[in-house]
């Protein structure tokens, strides 16, 4: 608190500011629609959102606390509640985050977000579907507490089931070949079954590819490597690590951490094309 009096007002202010935005409430807020240009970056792959494919964003709204804020920090308070959209693909939306977080926070049908009501109608069934999906895990979580009679089998398969039509309507062939297609979904499929968290990390680590995320994530990341080869580091910037999509075939650095300077350092690499690595099992 002491290092703060040494600094400069301006510094002071944003950082009580800031210190309030974070102890503040927060309502999250989704919304849909077509991409309204090919500039957006989806927030789970990483890759570009390409004009005129369905969207979800995401974002927080800190909600007003009289308690914390007057009338005179109006404009900072302005300031602070702009959360800027945070948009996914409509294919990568249920990796945002966890079953759990999804539960707490989706509204409890896509029909309320904001843009639902100017999609297609068959783009309206996909949210409906995908919202279904997303809700059903908590559905099961819940039947099964209230079961007395123990029926654990039944939740499971009604889990998997659940698991299964999520998997469906998320599945992404994209610029894959349809035999390309077959043989990474073959390879999903085997691998959630049969490999566990360490032995995917081992041989993404073996390969120098990215070990972070979920266990999905890491099983669509050795999949897609076993069929197409290894993602290569950045050509242009040589530190970063270089993302994939299947949507629009498009490879792209996002750029990499300094730790001299300690700071992150973006790059502008993108292209469809480049050479992968061979995949070592």
């Amino acid at each position: 608190f002491f290092l703060l009096l040494g600094r400069t007002a301006a510094f002071r202010t944003a950082f009580f500011c800031g210190f309030v935005a974070w102890k503040m409430p927060k309502t999250h807020v989704f919304s849909v629609e077509y991409a309204k240009s090919s500039m957006a970056t989806c927030r789970v792959c990483m890759a570009k959102i390409v004009k005129d494919s369905l969207r979800v964003g995401h974002c927080q709204e800190i909600a007003e606390n009289d308690l914390t804020l007057k009338e005179n920090d109006m404009d900072t308070r302005s300031m602070i509640a702009a959360g800027a959209v945070r948009w996914h693909h409509f294919e990568c939306f249920p990796r945002m985050k966890g079953a759990k977080w999804m539960t707490a926070n989706l509204p409890e049908s896509p029909a309320q977000l904001e843009g639902f009501n100017g999609l297609k109608k068959g783009d309206q069934k996909k949210m409906l579907d995908l919202w279904k999906a997303l809700k059903g895990s908590a559905s099961d979580k819940k039947r099964k507490a209230e079961d007395s009679t123990g029926q654990a089998k039944a939740s499971k398969a009604s889990k998997a089931t659940v698991g299964a039509k999520l998997s469906k309507l998320t599945a992404v062939r994209g610029v894959l070949s349809a035999a390309q297609f077959k043989k990474v979904s073959d390879f999903e499929r085997s691998l959630s079954s049969h490999s566990s968290c360490s032995s995917l990390l081992a041989e993404l680590k073996k390969n120098d590819q990215p070990r972070t995320g979920k266990k999905e994530e890491l099983v669509s990341r050795v999949a897609e490597g076993r069929v197409l080869g290894g993602l290569p580091s950045c050509p242009k910037c040589h530190n970063g690590q270089i993302h994939w999509s299947r949507l629009g075939g498009w490879f792209s650095c996002p750029g990499y951490f300094d730790k001299e300077m300690r700071t992150q350092k973006r790059c502008s690499f993108r292209s469809k094309e480049l050479k992968r690595k061979a995949w070592k099992k």
